[in-house]
Parts: C-alpha cells; sequence; structure tokens
C-alpha cells in the first residue's frame, strides 16, 4: 500500500518541475540593422510596455518568461524607428530589423569670394549603393530625404568653379546647416605666412609680372583672378622680410599658392651711457635672457642679426643699476639707448681734530645738502654713488668749517675719508682781553696825568 503512496508522489514531483521547466523558457531576442544586418547595442527592450534590458555589444537580450502567456515586444533606438510585436507563449528565439528613421539634409553652396549663392550648382549624395542627385536652388540649397546614422559622400559641381567633394556622417537629427564654399575655376589665392610662427602676414604686397596687384588681408590672402594654363612671375614683398619670388605655370588644379616669409636680418645698435650722458664701455648686453654681446669704448653693442619683432633688453655693469626694457625692431639699424644710473657706495666719514681726536656732532654736508652728524666716535655712515665727485664739508661751534672732495670707484675695498678740523679764535675772549687793555691803558695814563698836576701845586705853594 505504501509503494502506492510513493509512486503517487512522484508522479505528482515530476508534473511539478515540468510545469516549472515550462514557465522559465527564454527568449533570446537580436537586434540588427535592418539595411547591413549589423549588430545594435544599447537598443531598449520592453515587455508588455516595461523596459526591462538592454541589448550588448552582441545586439542580443535574453529574456526570461515566468508564464505561459503571450507578450507584446517593442525595440527602441535612437536614430531608428521603433518596433513592436505580439511574440507567443513557445516563441525562444526573435530576430527584430530596426529601419533607420527618415532625416532631412539640406545643402548650401555659395561662392567663396563673393558669398552668394550659387544658382543650378549639381549637388550628388551616396551610401550604400544609393545615390541621389538635385540641383541648387536661387537659394543655393539642395535638400534630401536621407537616414539616420548613414554616413554619405557628397560630390559639388558648377559651371565655372571647382569641384568640392566631402563626407557627411549623419546622426539622429535633421541637419540643415550643413555649407560649401566654390573656388571659381579663374581665381587664385595667395596665402603669406610667417616661417617661424605660421601667423598670417597682412600687408604683403602681390606682385604678378612686375605689378602690383594687392596687398593681402587681415588672414594674410590675397585673391586675384588668373587665367589658367599660363606662365606667371610672382613676387612678395613685406617690409622685414626677405622678398619671395617664383615663375611657375598655373594649371587647371591650381588653386591657392602657400607662401612662406622668412624675416629679414634688420640689425640694432644698443649706446650705454652713464646719468651723465658718459659712454660706458665692457657693459654686458643681454637679448631675451641670453648675454649677446658687450658696448665698445663708445658705448654701442652691434647687433646685425636681429629681425623685425620684439625683444627684451638688459644691459648689465659692475657699479651701476641693471637695466631692462622691451624694444620693437621694425626698421634697419635702429638704434636703442640705455642710460645706467650709478650704484650707490658704504662711505664712512670721520671727524677729527689735528691732533686726531674724535669729534662729535659736528655736521656733515654732501655738496651743499646736511647729511647727518658724527656720532660719539666722530663717525658717520652714509651711502654715495660711484664714480660721482662729491664735495664733502664737516663743521661745527669752535672749529673753523674744513672740505674734501670723494669719488669713490667701483672695485675699492675701503670707502672712507677724514675730515681735520681746527680749532677757531674765540674771537669774543680777544676782544674782552683787548677792551680790558685799553682800559688799563687808560686808567695808567689818567693817573700819570693827575699825579704832574698835585706836584705843581706843591711847588708853587712852597715858593709862596
Amino acid at each position: 500500500m505504501y509503494e502506492r503512496y510513493y509512486r503517487l508522489f512522484f508522479t505528482l514531483l515530476c508534473l511539478v518541475l515540468l510545469c516549472s521547466v515550462v514557465q522559465a523558457t527564454n527568449l533570446l531576442i537580436t537586434v540588427q540593422d535592418s539595411i547591413d544586418n549589423s549588430s545594435i547595442s544599447h537598443a531598449a527592450v520592453s515587455v508588455d510596455g516595461t523596459e526591462v534590458a538592454r541589448t550588448n555589444v552582441s545586439g542580443q537580450v535574453l529574456y526570461a518568461r515566468t508564464d505561459l502567456n503571450d507578450h507584446l515586444i517593442r525595440v527602441s533606438m535612437a536614430g531608428y524607428d521603433d518596433w513592436e510585436k505580439n511574440v507567443g507563449k513557445n516563441e525562444t528565439s526573435l530576430l527584430v530589423n530596426l529601419s533607420r528613421k527618415s532625416l532631412t539634409l539640406k545643402i548650401t553652396v555659395f561662392d567663396s569670394d563673393t558669398l552668394n549663392p550659387v544658382v543650378g550648382a549639381r549637388v550628388n549624395i551616396s551610401a550604400e549603393n544609393m545615390t541621389q542627385g538635385k540641383l541648387t536652388d536661387t537659394a543655393g540649397s539642395a535638400t534630401f530625404g536621407v537616414n539616420a546614422t548613414t554616413f554619405y559622400s557628397v560630390a559639388v559641381n558648377a559651371d565655372g568653379y571647382q569641384s568640392r567633394t566631402a563626407s557627411i556622417d549623419m546622426g539622429t537629427e535633421d541637419r540643415n546647416d550643413v555649407q560649401y564654399s566654390l573656388l571659381s575655376m579663374n581665381r587664385f589665392s595667395f596665402v603669406v605666412a610667417d616661417k617661424d610662427t605660421s601667423a598670417p602676414i597682412p600687408g604683403a604686397e602681390v606682385h604678378i609680372n612686375s605689378v602690383l596687384e594687392g596687398k593681402t588681408d587681415d588672414r594674410g590672402i590675397f585673391i586675384v583672378p588668373l587665367i589658367r594654363g599660363k606662365e606667371y612671375t610672382f613676387e612678395i614683398a613685406k617690409e622685414g622680410y626677405t622678398t619671395s619670388t617664383q615663375s611657375r605655370m598655373i594649371s587647371e588644379s591650381d588653386a591657392v599658392d602657400n607662401v612662406i616669409l622668412s624675416k629679414s636680418a634688420l640689425g640694432a645698435f644698443v649706446y650705454v651711457f652713464d646719468e651723465l650722458n658718459a659712454p660706458i664701455a665692457n657693459a654686458d648686453i643681454y637679448i631675451n635672457g641670453t648675454l649677446s654681446g658687450t658696448s665698445n669704448q663708445y658705448g654701442r653693442g652691434t647687433f646685425p642679426n636681429l629681425v623685425s619683432g620684439s625683444y627684451t633688453i638688459e644691459v648689465r655693469k659692475s657699479g651701476y643699476v641693471t637695466q631692462s626694457r622691451s624694444i620693437v625692431v621694425t626698421n634697419k639699424s635702429e638704434d636703442y639707448t640705455f642710460n645706467l644710473t650709478f650704484e650707490n657706495a658704504d662711505l664712512t666719514i670721520y671727524v677729527q681734530d689735528k691732533d686726531q681726536k674724535n669729534i662729535a656732532s659736528a655736521s656733515v654736508f654732501l655738496n651743499g645738502n646736511k647729511e647727518g652728524l658724527t656720532d660719539d666716535h666722530g663717525q658717520l655712515q652714509t651711502k654715495i654713488k660711484f664714480n660721482t665727485i662729491y664735495n664733502i664739508t664737516a663743521s661745527k661751534d669752535g672749529y673753523q668749517p674744513s672740505s674734501v672732495t670723494k669719488q669713490v670707484i667701483q672695485g675699492n675695498s675701503t670707502n672712507s675719508i677724514t675730515i681735520i678740523l681746527e680749532k677757531s679764535m674765540d674771537w669774543g675772549l680777544i676782544s674782552m682781553i683787548v677792551i680790558a687793555g685799553v682800559g688799563v691803558l687808560v686808567l695808567f695814563a689818567a693817573i700819570r696825568l693827575f699825579g704832574r698836576r698835585k706836584r705843581r701845586h706843591i711847588l708853587r705853594r712852597n715858593e709862596i
């Protein structure tokens, strides 16, 4: 009896497992491009209106079913039309071919010189064995219906113009901003640039067969009509640059002549003077941080290889304050003058009497301007400029002022001077002594005179 129950239980268990297997049936969804059959990754897969996954790099999604019902499968991807389908409960794989969206491509063609639209230009676009061709309208435009995420080749042709080819990678949106310029068949452009910096050179003169045709604009470009199949001599000149001259045949395919001009050596002279306008010899002259020369006995440094442009000039000389400034070389052999001021030197001034005793609180004057007073040791520390003659005067009450001249030369190990003051006469004391002496003399004379008169009176009395 128990054996029958075991068999029944085993049968029910198998049925449950079988049902579970049916419910767990997976659906493999593969998404690809309807035109080239390429896999589409990151496409959104929705089941019954709910997004459940996105395709992997192989364009696939494995959807695990949880019931035995049919489902509405939708696949969406930017640049493609949405795809949807009811998928039966027994289907295990699904191939989805997405169609690219239809977009608009508008191409406008204009003249590169006048910027006017080119009417009647033939515009062809092609992609994946498909070619469309249209003529531009009065606005110079041609509009095409194209597919999203598609690479197109473009060819533009118009009478009297050079052909133009290009390519366009369509995204997922309409393109109405594609523009192409066409070069006239008789148009010839000169593009002039600096050899060192590649910067455009405006104002360069363009001579064709010795005739000045014009100058380059701010872009360094000059455009002129030329007949093809002829030989021309071109001369491109600009002040500060070496003139470029060439003779060449202009063929049907020639459109642009790229001319590279090298700056010509203008040279420059740098003059170095002191603040008294005396030339300074052997001053070091640096150009853009590099020692480039020294001044001669006339204070001149010669630099013949300088080309047009801006330079930082620095002039150095021991005993002088270094000077630096920017110059702009534009003309041949220009002069640039630098006046260097003298550096300050330390100077110690000693004031003593003739017995070499220090004199404190003595006033010291430099070229008539009071510099200060000596300290308790009879010293005064000050600064004066190198290579400059100074008149130094010391004075103090009770002493006669004294002056010396001093010039400090760069390289001296000690810079000091001693001024000797002599005591002056005390005219007040001398005046008092003189006055006292005169008074004594007057008193003595008065006494003698009075004594004589007294003796005479006595004699007359005796006589009586």
